[in-house]
């Protein structure tokens, strides 16, 4: 019996334990598919972000890309009216009036443009902040300086208050101004004529900077309040209407990345105050460490450094009288014609539409300059300069480069690459000219230099770079035929490899002198060395390094040195005793 009923017992334990097997079951399948469920939900709610972001990536190209090519247009505007307003006396003041309206009007184009490609650049964490210790204070009021002609104009007072002279803190300059520039600009947009504007700065709390910008227009409505720093939002009261919704939210997005904040608070109908708070030491990685970046002009740069064309300079098709060839590389066709009739008033001017051909222009033509554009199909401008200063017959020509990116670091690889200037769009033609004009001078300078390091010893000049080492190549192939008194230039050019034009077109622009003139200068550098030998006659002499006769070569040889190759000979040898 008592069998019977263990056996009963475990029958039941068993039915229990199924039956909970079947329950556990059943709950690990609903587990699984929940599981499962959860899974498809997060790959759809990853591949809705994903396709988000790429949506999102996709409209930021579009915006920068679009920002881009407004510049060339941009450029072919701005050009000519910059020239007709510093250049044309004749114009009545109501042409100047609407060519000024013009100018302004193309300038906030131009803003607009430079906000969006800001925008992307913080978008995509691409914008690096440079930072060099400076006075605040100075900087914010050259700024405020600025805002006096407009706000004067509407009988807006602006007021500005340190609470110290000087404010020492780590900033970058670019950054900051565009932010007050922006805070600025709103700050007066939405301040009533005969109406106040406050600047303040003083120390905050924890070794930060506060500057205030207070104004007494109509405020800000609780209903934009919440939007007021988002990307494109333009409010319907008013306060941050009429406008491209850009300038609030680029200011908020350029302080966080220089690790500050931008606040503000507001009553409708008294005005708003912004407050940028700044703190006063930043982290070593975003201190400038950068060397210095190519020059950058632009519009904003005072006009008094520019070159003014006169009033009768009128660029006209033909080559002007100078022997200076400069080479224009640009595949804007439009932009290609107004730089090589700009540069013609003043040069030969050669162009080239893409890279690739402009690369060979440069190497047959030789020129004595390039200006050449950075954005082109097949070979970028940053790869034709970087070509140009590997190969020993371009290395020495000075390359102004033109562009529409004007990020500090595009800046820099421009230099890395061989640029002398970075020339961005859209540009002024009287500084192209004066940089052009700049940048020959100064290749001139060098040659100088090198002639005479050449005059006192070829052996002895390094080759540390493709012009010394093109100058050492010249030397010794000269040297090695100096006895030949049929030596041509076409023998030497021959021996490098490279046409006649080439050879003169390089040695001109290195040593300023003709192949020629080179050739007679070393064998009477040479002769100097042989006359000190008394072994040898001077007809020997003459001789031994290609001179037709005697005669020529003291003839030669005293119109270099204002000597006789006797009289030479009787100062520096002592005599036999």
């Amino acid at each position: 019996m008592m069998a019977w009923n263990s056996a009963r017992k475990n029958r039941q334990i068993n039915h229990q334990l199924a039956l909970q097997n079947a329950e556990n079951d059943k709950i690990n399948h609903q587990l699984v598919e929940q599981n499962e469920e959860i899974s498809q939900q997060r790959n759809q709610l990853e591949a809705l972000a994903e396709q988000a972001r790429a949506d999102t990536e996709a409209k930021l190209r579009f915006f920068t890309n679009f920002s881009h090519e407004l510049r060339t247009p941009l450029t072919l505007i701005l050009g000519p009216v910059e020239e007709l307003l510093t250049g044309s006396p004749e114009l009545s003041p109501a042409q100047r009036q609407d060519l000024a309206l013009v100018r302004r009007n193309t300038q906030r184009l131009l803003q607009l443009v430079n906000q969006l490609l800001d925008f992307r650049k913080i978008e995509v964490g691409k914008m690096a902040v440079r930072a060099s210790e400076s006075n605040l204070v100075a900087f914010v009021r050259d700024i405020v300086d600025a805002f006096e002609k407009p706000a004067r104009l509407r009988g807006v007072r602006l007021r500005f208050l340190a609470a110290e002279p000087v404010l020492v803190a780590w900033f970058d300059g670019n950054i900051l101004d565009k932010v007050f520039f922006n805070l600025l600009s709103n700050a007066l947009k939405f301040t009533p004529d005969q109406g106040q504007i406050t600047i303040s700065l003083q120390r905050g709390d924890q070794q930060t900077l506060r500057v205030s910008i207070a104004d007494t227009g109509r405020g800000i409505s609780d209903q934009d309040r919440a939007h007021i720093f988002e990307w494109f939002y333009q409010g319907d009261q008013g306060a941050v209407a009429k406008g491209s919704g850009m300038g609030l939210a680029l200011a908020q997005g350029l302080v966080r990345l220089h690790q500050g904040q931008l606040t503000f608070s507001s009553q409708p109908g008294q005005g708003s105050t912004f407050v940028v708070t700044l703190p006063q030491e930043l982290p070593e990685e975003l201190r400038s460490i950068e060397p210095a970046a190519p020059t950058l002009l632009t519009l904003d740069e005072p006009e008094a450094l520019a070159s003014e064309l006169g009033p009768g300079t009128e660029v006209l098709p033909q080559e002007s009288g100078s022997e200076t060839l400069v080479l224009v590389i640009e595949d804007n066709p439009e932009v290609n014609d107004f730089l090589a009739r700009k540069l013609r008033a003043d040069f030969r001017v050669q162009t080239a539409t893409d890279g690739h051909s402009g690369f060979r222009l440069a190497t047959d033509l030789i020129p004595d300059l390039i200006v050449c554009d950075v954005m082109m199909p097949g070979l970028s401008g940053l790869e034709v300069v970087t070509q140009l200063r590997a190969d020993w017959r371009t290395s020495h020509i000075p390359v102004v480069l033109l562009t529409a990116r004007n990020a500090p670091e595009q800046q820099v690889e421009g230099v890395q690459a061989g640029a002398d200037v970075y020339l961005t769009k859209p540009f002024n033609p009287a500084f192209l000219l004066e940089s052009v004009r700049t940048l020959l001078a100064n290749r001139a300078r060098q040659r100088e230099h090198v002639r005479r390091e050449l005059s006192v010893d070829t052996a002895t000049v390094p080759a540390n770079n493709p012009d010394q080492k093109f100058l050492q190549d010249l030397t010794a192939i000269v040297e090695a035929g100096l006895t030949k008194t049929d030596l041509s230039v076409e023998d030497i050019a021959r021996s490098l490899s490279i046409s006649r034009m080439q050879l003169y077109r390089k040695v001109k622009a290195v040593l300023g002198t003709g192949v020629t003139d080179f050739i007679q200068s070393l064998r009477l550098t040479k002769a100097r060395e042989l006359l000190l030998n008394e072994a040898l006659t001077i007809s020997e002499v003459a001789y031994e390094l290609g001179f037709s006769s005697p005669s020529y070569f003291s003839t030669s040889f005293k119109a270099r040195y204002q000597i006789s190759p006797s009289e030479f000979r009787a100062l520096h040898i002592a005599p036999q005793h």
